[in-house]
């Protein structure tokens, strides 16, 4: 079995932070109890009671991560609040990724199951840019139809597979500028639907939408297409399922 040397764990974790799996840990509580959006007031012994280890320890644990530049403290009139930094957000995101890599390594494609919901309109204005559309020919192998199919993503592990999709290599159309107007470019992965329609999900890098939303794109009507009657589109609530294909 290769080891993998202490040196090693900063390109691991994408960071130059010299530490050690007990401080990750405690990150990872942190972050748990909503350190990440807001700072929490948590005294040592509390935090030794949760991890399981005295007071003396706790208190070691979150004076290395300050030191570290993972956390901030602040006194309080309680004792202390604590929130995580930039950089110990970042330590998290990494791990995520790399759990997600672990985990879907050898899966070629991706089933996504997302709940059809309206959006702006604004989908099918950006898409049908001539710029947009040439390279979408050009790429993907069709033109889309002018919208985009807006589903939530509701279930927590196909938010993991979002992850996971993203680590994957793109198909990518290039951005451009537009009577001083800058269009950014857009990251696509070629996908399936229930009915064997060919597509594509798409991740604009200038979107107004959460990370919970997928967009679609298929050279049809994807309302009418994957609705039983053709002549009556499918309507916001349905779920949908999308097989991502993945390089």
């Amino acid at each position: 079995m290769a080891k993998i040397e202490s040196d090693h764990k900063s390109f691991l974790f994408g960071s130059d932070v010299d530490f050690d799996s007990k401080q990750l840990a405690v990150v990872l509580k942190l972050g748990i109890y909503g350190a990440i959006n807001n700072p929490i007031d948590i005294t040592s012994s509390e935090l030794g009671r949760y991890l399981g280890v005295s007071q003396q320890t706790a208190a070691r644990y979150l004076v290395e991560l300050e030191k570290n530049h993972l956390i901030e403290r602040t006194r309080t009139s309680r004792g202390q609040s604590v929130q995580i930094t930039k950089l110990g957000r970042e330590l998290l995101e990494n791990l995520s990724i790399m759990i997600t890599k672990a985990l879907y390594s050898q899966t070629r494609s991706a089933t996504i199951y997302g709940q059809l919901e309206s959006g702006l309109g604004e989908g099918a204005w950006y898409i049908s840019q001539e710029e947009y559309s040439q390279q979408f020919e050009d790429i993907l192998g069709f033109i889309p139809f002018p919208g985009t199919l807006n589903l939530r993503i509701l279930n927590i592990d196909d938010l993991k597979k979002i992850a996971q999709i993203r680590q994957s290599e793109p198909y990518i159309i290039r951005g451009f500028q537009k009577k001083g107007r800058e269009f950014g470019d857009v990251m696509c992965y070629k996908s399936r639907f229930i009915d064997g329609t060919m597509g594509a999900i798409i991740i604009p890098s200038r979107t107004h939408h959460n990370k919970d939303i997928l967009e679609a794109i298929a050279p049809v009507n994807l309302r009418e297409k994957l609705a039983e009657n053709p002549n009556i589109p499918l309507r916001d609530g349905v779920n949908i399922r999308i097989d991502v294909l993945l390089q």
